[in-house]
């Protein structure tokens, strides 16, 4: 690998907020790897957002057309936290939580192959602690972002096809279209 920028080296406090604060937005891979993993139906898993609780741009491919309004599908939450959040503030399905749980809280920015710059992800403030121990493995993290990308790719095309398809179907619709 090429030389990496630097980069903040941080370690997960273990907080939650990450767990709680933001709406997480999941690709039909995410969801596929959280049925096999837990079992669980996918209605129990997702729930479909509208805009006003969600700032991303209406072009990101995140949007799905549905016949009364625009919707994202995002993971469950269970009050105010992720179902898979435990008492204890860990993640009940962590070997198999969506790419953006396994990314944050960074963010990595490419320039066309070469990785530009490694930074905090803004959504959210983190609480994480600098540290140079028991920090993320920055390799591991460039797979996953990369991994993500290319989900996310396959993900919005699938959303794309079914909003170019005029097909105004419903959530259990989408959810068969996109193989879920």
């Amino acid at each position: 690998m090429s030389t990496l920028p630097k980069y903040p080296k941080v370690k997960c406090a273990r907080c939650g907020d990450c767990c709680r604060i933001p709406v997480v937005p999941v690709t039909h891979k995410d969801v596929a790897r959280l049925i096999k993993h837990t079992g669980l139906p996918v209605s129990s898993l997702v729930r479909f957002c509208p805009s006003s609780e969600m700032e991303f741009d209406e072009n990101s491919g995140l949007w799905i057309k549905f016949k009364s309004s625009r919707r994202a599908m995002v993971l469950r939450k269970r009050g105010e936290r992720c179902i898979f959040q435990t008492p204890e503030r860990a993640c009940s399905a962590y070997e198999a939580r969506p790419q953006t749980c396994r990314t944050f809280p960074y963010s990595v920015e490419f320039d066309g192959k070469k990785i530009e710059e490694i930074t905090l992800n803004e959504v959210m403030k983190c609480n994480a602690i600098k540290s140079s121990k028991g920090c993320i493995d920055i390799d591991i993290l460039i797979a996953n972002v990369k991994k993500e990308d290319r989900e996310d790719r396959e993900y919005h095309k699938i959303v794309e096809r079914w909003n170019l398809s005029d097909s105004g179907g419903n959530v259990k619709d989408f959810l068969k279209f996109a193989g879920l």
